[in-house]
């Protein structure tokens, strides 16, 4: 790969660095704007060019070969121009094998780099390797996808993917005063009002500490150690507290970073038969992550779906429950392909009904009990609209299996994440409410940054996404709520015409 120009170079920063970084920190200016942004020496050994490996043998293989090992059995994928058989090892990927399966076959340069601590690049890799691909394109990477990984590899260097302990003994203990908080109330009041408050704090707690295990879910049990993180521990402490399964949760959102917005391979818009973001999901199409049809059946045809904008909040209001459910699926299928699961992540999920079951006990009737779970869940259902206001409102990209060529999945890793992702413009001392998810674009580009630097980083992606004509966007938190309702409104509508017969044609079934 040939050698990024700095950024420093370019018209563009020359005139719009200062205003883009003038939220950043003086520790981080200089060196990400002026030195960070010029790739090293070391970019073209890790991300691409045309060293090769220590032990790699002479064979090599076309892109067309490589094609053709895509299946779970047989799976190769590419990284910075060589070839890995990573058949035997897919079942016992700690990301999953659908988030590898996904790219068999295919270039996965920046996906393996996204997710991926050094150590398990220049360690484990290399045990992989088979060959090189011969027909690799002479100019490896776009200017555009060189940029990013050259901004990538500044945040490296910096020690922002590394994380701090302090931060999370600050934002647990935070969080935990809430739960402390709500527990004195259920047990030192037997009034109404007490209760409810009560109750409403049970479920701003089970919110941030959300934010807490989306974090640990980024993190790597062996890179992490370093920094004094015992990652299972602490994602055991998540799920024994917040009752949603660390282990199912990290299974289905590595592919959704993997493959953001792809309307049949990302679990996260796969919500048939309550909602359908596109006319496109009406056909009943077969979803790769779950391995079965969703069906856009009676229910979701006259039920949900035609009026899935009145629908949105009072779901979001009970969707933890789904949470539980798909969290008990996950611990009781460990053959299903999603790997991750541990017995201590069970203990805490059980762990977990049993604490909240001995707590709603001492609340002394029926109703109260039923009334303080209702409005706890409801509370916390908070998170949903959150996750789902970040992407709900972007383009669906289509099926890969009818995409030539190499732009499946919405273009390149940094391009399709972009696309499909959506800011929240808030103030500072609103980011605990968020959560660093109000940084959505951010995170998906680069899902091991820290959440301690997002704001004062984020100016440099507008920059970047300014410069390449990326559509980034960041809008108020009700503006967003506003796109979320208007894009389910709209499939709605089209919903309510909807004939099984009209959409055959279209497909040219018929």
């Amino acid at each position: 790969m040939p050698p990024l120009r700095s950024l420093e170079e370019d018209p563009f920063v020359r005139g719009s660095a200062a205003a883009a970084t003038a939220e950043l920190s003086a520790d981080i200016a200089e060196d990400a704007v002026k030195k960070a942004v010029v790739v090293p020496a070391s970019v073209n050994a890790k991300l691409g060019g045309t060293t090769t490996i220590s032990g790699v043998g002479d064979r090599s293989y076309t892109l067309d070969q490589v094609a053709m090992h895509n299946t779970a059995g047989d799976a190769w994928i590419v990284y910075r121009g060589q070839v890995l058989d990573v058949s035997g090892w897919i079942s016992h990927h700690p990301g999953g094998e659908q988030t590898i399966l996904r790219f068999a076959g295919m270039d996965a340069t920046d996906e393996l780099r996204a997710f991926h601590d050094d150590w398990v690049l220049e360690r484990r890799v290399p045990n992989f390797v088979i060959g090189n691909v011969v027909d690799a394109p002479s100019e490896e990477a776009s200017e555009l996808v060189n940029d990013f990984r050259a901004l990538g590899e500044s945040f490296e260097k910096l020690g922002y993917f590394r994380v701090s302990p302090a931060f999370y003994v600050t934002k647990v203990f935070a969080v935990f005063c809430i739960f402390l908080a709500s527990l004195g109330l259920l047990l030192g009041t037997s009034s109404i009002a007490g209760l409810a408050l009560s109750a409403i704090l049970m479920g701003i707690f089970w919110q941030q500490f959300a934010f807490v295990g989306h974090d640990v879910g980024h993190m790597s049990r062996r890179a992490h150690a370093r920094d004094g993180i015992n990652v299972p521990r602490l994602g055991a402490l998540v799920t024994l507290f917040n009752g949603i399964s660390v282990a199912w949760w990290k299974a289905t959102h590595n592919v959704h970073h993997a493959v953001p917005n792809t309307i049949d391979c990302d679990p996260d818009i796969a919500h048939l038969p309550v909602f359908a973001l596109h006319k496109r999901m009406f056909g009943s199409l077969y979803n790769m992550y779950h391995g079965r049809v969703m069906e856009f059946d009676w229910p979701a045809r006259n039920i949900f779906v035609p009026y899935q904008h009145l629908w949105y909040y009072p779901i979001m209001c009970v969707a933890r429950f789904n949470l539980y459910i798909q969290s008990v699926l996950f611990l009781l299928n460990p053959n299903d392909g999603h790997g991750g699961r541990t017995r201590l992540d069970t203990a805490a999920f059980i762990g977990f009904f049993t604490w909240l079951s001995l707590l709603v006990s001492y609340i002394p009737t029926w109703w109260e009990r039923v009334a303080f779970v209702l409005l706890s869940h409801a509370v916390a259902g908070l998170l949903n609209v959150q996750i789902t206001l970040s992407h709900f409102s972007r383009p669906i990209f289509d099926s890969p299996a009818k995409v030539d060529g190499p732009n499946k999945y919405g273009g390149d890793f940094y391009t399709r994440n972009v696309i499909s992702s959506l800011d929240v413009d808030c103030p500072t001392y609103l980011d605990w409410f968020h959560g660093g998810l109000q940084f959505q674009t951010l995170h998906h580009l680069y899902p091991r940054l820290g959440r301690q630097h997002l704001r004062k980083t984020e100016p440099l992606i507008a920059l970047l996404c300014k410069k390449h004509s990326l559509p980034y966007t960041r809008k108020s938190f009700l503006e967003c709520n506003r796109e979320v309702y208007e894009t389910l409104k709209s499939a709605g509508l089209e919903a309510r015409t909807w004939s099984p017969l009209i959409y055959e044609s279209m497909c040219a079934h018929g």
